[in-house]
């Protein structure tokens, strides 16, 4: 999982770098992307392009994996997909932090009265 992870991220730094010069990259994603993800996420890829939908003229059942990566049709559905799932990851390893902080004591604004 961590190689397919960096290799991903490798890939995804080369489209957005791509893409910040104004180029266009290759046909959509390199035929291997389909390897990295299963068909039922590139079915949960397709429901948030469409809004939680996929429409009927699309059925599902007679696409192939690649035929999904061709309907998805933009590097950056899979992109925010991806970077969702792992950011989720990130948070569910690491506990609050906010709990563990402690607060420093103030310093006592009034001064010691003399009685005399």
């Amino acid at each position: 999982m961590k190689t397919n992870k960096e290799q991903l991220m490798k890939y995804f730094a080369t489209v957005l770098r791509n893409r910040a010069l104004g180029k266009e990259t290759d046909s959509l994603m390199s035929k291997n992307l389909a390897f990295y993800f299963s068909r039922k996420e590139l079915i949960e890829i397709l429901k948030k392009k469409f809004n939680g939908t996929i429409p009927k003229e699309h059925n599902l059942v007679e696409l192939e994996n690649k035929e999904l990566l061709e309907l998805i049709g933009d590097e950056l559905f899979i992109i925010s997909y991806v970077t969702e799932k792992w950011s989720k990851e990130i948070s569910e390893k690491k506990p609050s932090t906010r709990s563990s902080v402690t607060q420093k004591p103030k310093p006592n604004d009034k001064k010691d009265l003399k009685t005399s």
